[in-house]
């Protein structure tokens, strides 16, 4: 069920978030909209959708920090500005696209400033860097280590290197171009993606899939 609420309404739905009343499912925005899956005891799950205002929204991170990285990738994807968000720096947007906001009114850029890192103070600190590149088939990311002897003082990461554009190139596609599109989103978790495409696709279908199928998923 989808409800479409005021920016009060919004604010209120965060602060049960942080208050531990609900679980963040997902936060995303599609054009003039941004948009909030949360489960609770009483009401089950359910999708918000606040109207962007002059392309900003109240946050959510300011009151409950998991959804933090959501509302930055937004702010990539569509331009939109969490209003008093704790962190607005890029997540998702390299300065390497050529292109900003992609999804919402695109416009020329150049390459983007140097990423800030998050600053650490104290004596005696020693920084380790680990990836992008990883010698495994896991994902490309950056993991920033600041520790003091054995003690990790602070652990920063910075995600995105391969962002393929998925979600605009999902737009008008047929089930069978989306279905191989899900399966690309992560190289290490093919099988979860597209898995969890086909139960969406079935679910909003009412389509009950064949037995075999249920054992050839199984199966992967």
């Amino acid at each position: 069920m989808r409800t479409v609420v005021s920016a009060g309404e919004w604010r209120h739905a965060a602060r049960a978030l942080a208050a531990g009343e609900a679980e963040l499912f997902g936060l995303w925005a599609s054009t003039g909209e941004v948009h909030m899956a949360l489960r609770d005891p009483a009401a089950g799950l359910r999708i918000l959708s606040v109207p962007v205002s002059e392309d900003r929204f109240p946050s959510v991170g300011r009151h409950h920090a998991a959804a933090q990285r959501l509302e930055r990738a937004i702010g990539d994807l569509y331009g939109y500005t969490a209003e008093g968000a704790a962190d607005d720096r890029p997540w998702l947007d390299h300065g390497r696209w050529g292109v900003r906001h992609p999804l919402g009114e695109a416009e020329a850029a150049g390459p983007g400033e140097p990423y800030a890192f998050l600053p650490v103070k104290g004596e005696s600190l020693h920084r380790v860097l680990v990836g992008p590149v990883h010698a495994g088939v896991i994902e490309p990311g950056h993991f920033r280590f600041t520790v003091q002897g054995e003690t990790v003082v602070r652990l920063e990461q910075r995600l995105g290197y391969t962002h393929k554009g998925v979600e605009g190139l999902m737009r008008g596609a047929t089930l069978a171009r989306a279905a191989g599109l899900a399966g690309r989103v992560s190289g290490d978790s093919t099988v979860a993606y597209a898995w969890a495409f086909a139960q969406a696709v079935e679910a909003a279908l009412g389509v009950a899939v064949p037995e075999r199928a249920l054992w050839l998923r199984l199966v992967m």
